[in-house]
């Protein structure tokens, strides 16, 4: 714990969190909000009159739902009501207690006076009486930021990027930070810090949104994951925070001013100096340290707006993470044949449900533009997928000994006519040729390869067809075949025929 703090649960009563606990949690914190609307609304304090009768309507509204339970222990009731139970409270609410008298508000008041004795004995109100007898109901002072953080919650988060950046602009740049300028420095520190937890707090949700789309059952129906974009997400994210983050300009026309403004002010001792002696006498510390703490406040305030770039390109890329990922589940599910993953999820979903399916489908190697190094996968987030090609040679006798190079390998390359070619020269014209009249060594073994991969992949282009143990469009029905193999010049190979094409 810092130096010189008493600690969270040492300021707090011991009960304070017990209403948030209990089984009406619910009630007692539209109860809270409730009255901070009302504080906000009041000149001065809640008179409980006031306070009672919008406790009332609520519970008219609700009453049907309000759990029995017991009120806090009598240990931690400093003074009671005439009327009330000294240990426990008996049930908040009986549900028949209003229909036994439809024509009566009494039973909501008095289940709403529970209520706020409740609250009152927990340590989040407290209840005062003025010289002309009148009860008012105060706030207490240490409760006072988790009255505004409920009543923001309850509300909805909405996050003024904007206003966070005008308002360092507009504290450090003005006339008030000449004068005062400890207060315009703390300030601005401030809503700095407010604007970085904000795109913290942007990002976060935006990946808690793209685990939830993950977590989605894959027999989801397509109206779930259009209700998780649409309805869920476009209503968080895209129509709320990430829009006004978007749309606004503020950050990058303000930015360069705020950071021009920073370098002046440091390089002003002066201002330093008379700005430092101001922040002392209100931080009650030494001269020497409230320099230090304010030159260190404005080097953050600095630092955090030239390093919120990359924070904003990590809240972009979320968001085209979540919306590809929610547009390939539709898509999929509308479509499953129009993408690979689609097909693959196709082709698995076949094979879970008949185990024999396997068997069945055929396995080709299809022409490709280019096999280079380039062409084996990697994350396309983090590496550069450009073929590398080699510069031009910038000698002359370095270009004619590269083309003569280039020219050998075409020569040499074993294009579909010369393979086709090939398996001509070996007998291919005038009877059916087998594997094992045409392996005689590592060459013809290579050859052999690439006449399978053209004739299965080129059936309409290569001049000779398989037959054999590979399944092929006219020989399905031998499949018993597949299993037969053969082993020449120490390769082993499947049984294969090769038949000119007519």
């Amino acid at each position: 714990m810092p130096h010189g703090t008493t600690g969270v649960f040492a300021t707090l009563p011991d009960m304070f969190f017990s209403p948030l606990s209990s089984q009406n949690r619910e009630h007692y914190a539209a109860f809270l909000v409730i009255y901070y609307r009302i504080f906000q609304e009041s000149p001065h304090g809640v008179e409980r009159p006031t306070l009672m009768s919008r406790y009332s309507e609520y519970i008219a509204l609700h009453f049907g739902q309000i759990a029995a339970e017991e009120t806090l222990p009598a240990s931690t009731v400093s003074e009671t009501e005439p009327g009330t139970e000294a240990e426990t409270e008996s049930a908040l609410f009986d549900p028949g207690e209003l229909a036994s008298q439809p024509g009566s508000i009494e039973p909501a008041r008095s289940v709403a006076g529970r209520f706020l004795r409740t609250l009152i004995r927990a340590g989040w109100l407290g209840e005062e009486t003025l010289p002309d007898f009148s009860r008012v109901i105060n706030m207490a002072p240490y409760a006072k930021p988790f009255f505004e953080a409920m009543a923001r919650v309850e509300e909805g988060l909405g996050t003024e990027y904007e206003s966070h950046v005008v308002a360092v602009y507009s504290l450090l740049c003005g006339d008030a930070a000449k004068d005062n300028g400890h207060y315009a420095v703390l300030n601005a520190h401030g809503s700095t810090v407010a604007l970085i937890d904000s795109l913290k707090v942007l990002s976060q949700s935006i990946r808690n949104h793209y685990e939830r789309l993950t977590d989605v059952s894959a027999n989801a129906a397509v109206r779930d994951l259009l209700h998780l974009h649409y309805d869920l997400y476009a209503n968080d994210v895209l129509d709320g925070a990430y829009k006004r983050l978007k749309t606004s300009d503020n950050l990058y026309r303000y930015r360069p001013l705020i950071l021009s403004r920073v370098s002046a002010l440091l390089s002003d001792g002066e201002w330093v100096d008379t700005s430092a002696q101001k922040y002392a006498r209100i931080s009650r510390m030494s001269g020497g340290e409230a320099r230090g703490r304010l030159t260190a406040m404005l080097e953050e305030i600095r630092d955090t707006l030239k390093a919120v770039d990359p924070l904003l390109e990590e809240i972009d890329r979320r968001n085209m993470l979540y919306a590809k990922a929610s547009v390939e589940r539709v898509r999929a599910l509308l479509e499953p044949e129009s993408s690979v993953a689609g097909k693959i999820a196709t082709l698995a979903r076949a094979v879970l449900e008949c185990a024999d399916s396997g068997a069945e489908i055929a396995h080709h190697v299809y022409r490709t533009r280019i096999v280079s190094g380039e062409s084996r996968y990697r994350r396309w987030i983090r590496e550069n997928l450009e073929p590398e090609i080699a510069a031009r040679p910038d000698n002359e006798g370095e270009l004619a000994r590269a083309e003569a190079e280039l020219r050998l390998r075409l020569s040499r390359q074993l294009s579909p006519a010369r393979i086709s070619g090939w398996l001509d020269g070996s007998g291919g014209l005038e009877r059916p040729i087998a594997a094992r009249d045409l392996v005689k060594d590592a060459d013809s073994f290579v050859r052999l390869l690439y006449a399978v991969i053209y004739a299965e992949s080129r059936r309409g282009g290569f001049g000779y067809r398989i037959e054999g143990s590979l399944m092929t469009d006219e020989n399905k029905d031998r499949v018993a075949d597949a299993e037969k193999r053969i082993r020449v010049a120490g390769y082993e190979m499947p049984d294969l025929t090769f038949r000119r094409r007519t």
